[in-house]
């Protein structure tokens, strides 16, 4: 992209990167609020192990259905677009979520919720797309920093408002501290979403569109933010690429259709295969270990404290069935209170998450993503091995740190590494369906550990580290990236 060369590099670009960085810190904290609403509202809506799995996985729902469309919307209508409706998405619905009353609607709002997260993969694409060759790969991988920092102010939210015991009850309606949590978790998105609103399109975009005029614009607009001058831009006309993403009025469908098939039939097909597995692979293990820490910690503590009977347990999974909860028991055991520990072990997580999130972007130029994406995945895939030998909540959480910083980390870096390895015209579709697959994995992985972790815990466990040793594999097939310009 070398018409970005004039526009300078410098203040704009650290100002979108701190507006993409905060959203995406947003959807950090709404996709794992998720994980404190469960154990703090179980008893209100009388989960059981089953009950909290589909809650986890029906934001996952909405992000796999939201993909489709936030795809082909950032492919059509722009990319600044397709973040501002998905943002606002999420804040609204995780905003009425916090008054829900019944089991049904908050699962219908985190569905939506979801919706609105799955723009999560255009952020890249619109970042990489105003930034040079030679930061970009840099500065995408500075992003995993921001969603670091919502891992830490989540539980520090969480400590603030969950505990407090507070009761606002009218007839039906009850509004307790959890619903309080909630409101505050839809708030970012909502307010940085207006501040996205100010920022311009992407000038990638707008000249594979063949926008020529709006391409000058956006260009004028972050040369002069970048050098605080009023100085007449240098350039006044652009070549305009040999193939231009045509304007066509197709239905919605139509046009959703046709761009899947295209990615599909192009000679980015394996690419776009692979990429998908490896999606489909490293997010249902995140997502099937990391959404059930605070549920894990709450039952070592338990086990720690409270359990009477003998404490001879040899691995994780016998510890784990003790706290088995049957339906017909919900009213006679229910406790919805959520230990000290358990915030300051979430909290523990997310600052282990720093040395990566700031050592990748400082490295990534010598050593290439790819090598990251390997050691990132075999780390982790080796730590949710070992967690089936805890029997303690300090090696939970010595444990659970190590495969929340290599995990996240490696979904991020997937992310990066998709924005360099398909064109404009397909680099919103193609980042969209793979984090598509991980939103199928993620749901089926939720489900499983729903299922299994009271009686058969080692299956998600074995599940998890099969998975992340293969998205590690299959990493090493992708084509080598760098500095080379997008196309």
């Amino acid at each position: 992209m070398f018409f970005l060369y004039y526009a300078g590099f410098g203040s704009f670009h650290y100002y979108i990167l701190f507006i993409c960085g905060s959203l995406f810190a947003a959807i950090s904290i709404s996709v794992t609020s998720v994980s404190f609403i469960i154990p703090s509202a179980q008893c209100d809506f009388q989960m059981t192990s089953l009950h909290k799995g589909i809650l986890n996985g029906a934001s996952m729902i909405g992000m796999f259905f939201g993909c489709f469309i936030s795809g082909y919307m950032a492919d059509s209508k722009g990319r600044k677009y397709t973040l501002v409706v998905c943002m606002m998405i999420d804040g609204i619905f995780n905003l009425i979520s916090s008054v829900s009353q019944i089991y049904p609607v908050l699962i219908f709002c985190k569905l939506m919720s979801g919706f609105g997260v799955s723009g999560v993969t255009v952020f890249y694409s619109y970042l990489g797309e105003f930034v040079n060759n030679k930061n970009r790969e840099k500065f995408l991988c500075w992003m995993e920093l921001f969603w670091t920092f919502g891992v830490i102010i989540l539980p520090c939210i969480a400590w603030l408002v969950i505990p407090q015991t507070f009761r606002i009850e009218y007839g039906f309606f009850l509004f307790r501290s959890w619903n309080l949590f909630a409101v505050i978790c839809s708030l970012p998105s909502i307010i940085f979403s207006y501040l996205l609103v100010k920022l311009p399109e992407s000038p990638k975009f707008l000249l594979a569109k063949g926008k020529h005029d709006e391409t000058i614009d956006c260009l004028k607009f972050v040369y002069r933010w970048n050098n605080k001058t009023d100085d007449e831009f240098p350039v006044t006309s652009l070549t305009l690429p040999d193939c231009c993403i045509n304007e066509q009025n197709n239905s919605f469908f139509n046009g959703l259709y046709k761009s899947i098939l295209e990615l599909f039939t192009s000679k980015f097909k394996v690419v776009a295969m692979n990429t998908c597995t490896i999606q489909f692979c490293c997010t249902a293990s995140f997502y099937m270990m990391v959404l059930w820490f605070p549920e894990l910690m709450n039952r070592f503590r338990w086990y720690e404290t409270l359990y009477s009977g003998p404490k001879n347990m040899t691995n994780m999974c016998e510890i784990v069935s003790l706290f088995k909860v049957e339906p017909e028991e919900i009213d006679l055991k229910c406790n919805d209170e959520i230990d000290q520990s358990v915030y300051e072990n979430i909290l523990i997580i997310g600052i282990a998450c720093i040395p990566t999130s700031v050592i990748v972007p400082l490295l990534v130029n010598r050593f290439g993503i790819k090598f990251f994406l390997v050691l990132s995945f075999f780390g982790s895939g080796l730590s949710a091995a070992c967690l089936y030998f805890i029997t303690s909540s300090f090696e939970n959480i010595v444990l659970s740190s190590v495969f929340e910083a290599l995990s996240s980390l490696g979904i991020g870096l997937v992310f990066c590494i998709s924005v360099e390895l398909f064109p404009t015209e397909y680099r919103g579709v193609a980042v969209s369906i793979g984090s598509m697959f991980g939103k199928i994995g993620a749901v089926i992985g939720n489900i499983v550990v729903g299922v299994f972790i009271d009686a058969h815990c080692m299956v998600p466990i074995l599940v998890s580290c099969s998975f992340l040793i293969i998205s590690g594999l299959l990493v090493l097939t992708l084509p080598k990236t760098g500095r080379i310009a997008i196309k």
